[in-house]
């Protein structure tokens, strides 16, 4: 695995999660990290076309993973049934 990757791949796993252990959502927290993945190498993907230096590790994009992924876990979040009772 490239050394930029590793980064990118914490955020993708621990911001879903962080969100998760601090407000109880997303509850269907693999399909938080599956769309967090793909939000991030889109952003990094963004980043690099763009030319962005801002929040960069290395190569890694890690301001717009860490705001994608936020993003994304608050979408899947607003996207799960709300429990009655």
């Amino acid at each position: 695995m490239p050394p930029a990757l590793i980064p990118l791949a914490l955020v993708a796993l621990g911001v879903p999660a962080a969100l998760r252990a601090a407000l109880g959502r997303p509850r269907s927290l693999g399909a938080a990290w599956v769309l967090a993945a793909a939000a991030v190498a889109l952003a990094q993907a963004a980043g690099e076309i763009s030319g962005s230096r801002l929040g960069v590790l290395g190569d890694a994009q890690l301001l717009l993973a860490a705001i994608a992924a936020l993003v994304a876990a608050f979408a899947v979040s607003v996207a799960e049934p709300r429990r009655r009772g």
